[in-house]
């Protein structure tokens, strides 16, 4: 399953996890490529995720017009990053996503995607799909003493949304990311054995 997506709210823990187990990987051998919410615009390689923005939630949506018009070349990079690139590293090795396309869905304030929902589902759907989906989940209070990004009811509105989100992600699995980092590392790794 080498291209595999990771989602979780924000003090999840996601890039200390995907370090970690791009690095074990790497140490076996594999070919790895990372990458963060979508392809690098038209570049060949997705290197390390960029910083997470401070107020992940401080813009104001765009309007629907905006909003469908991004979406729309969110829809054609990840195609011509997917046909150009990403299906040769696929083939290849493993390609690990801190958040992917599938995340608008649940946050799209994050995004500041202010159009039908229904027009991001499709959307989502008709991209290059995962093929596996980590969810990394903790207590909200253990979530929100390791960052405080976002509103106590924001981060509980995610989390709600991604387990529901769980039922029809194809290929989703939640792991526990409450426990020591090295034990996060090694349940993610037999989950893509």
């Amino acid at each position: 399953m080498p291209f595999i997506a990771f989602l979780g709210c924000d003090g999840s823990g996601k890039s200390a996890v995907i370090a970690g187990v791009a690095a074990h990987l790497r140490d076996t051998g594999e070919s790895v490529e990372l990458g963060h919410w979508r392809p690098k615009p038209f570049s060949q390689k997705n290197t390390e995720s960029p910083a997470a923005a401070d107020d992940p939630h401080g813009q104001p949506p765009r309007g629907a017009l905006g909003s469908a018009l991004k979406l729309a070349w969110l829809w054609f990079n990840w195609w011509i990053a997917w046909i150009l690139f990403l299906r040769g590293d696929n083939r290849k090795g493993f390609i690990l996503f801190d958040r992917y396309h599938g995340d608008l869905i649940i946050d799209p304030k994050r995004y500041r995607y202010g159009g039908p929902m229904w027009l991001a589902k499709l959307a989502s759907a008709l991209m290059p799909q995962p093929d596996k989906v980590i969810f990394l989940d903790a207590d909200p209070d253990i979530l929100l003493s390791r960052k405080q990004e976002v509103s106590r009811e924001a981060l509980l509105a995610s989390r709600a949304k991604y387990e529901s989100a769980g039922s029809s992600i194809p290929h989703f699995t939640k792991v526990d990311a409450s426990a020591a980092l090295t034990s996060v590392i090694a349940q993610v790794l037999k989950e893509i054995a």
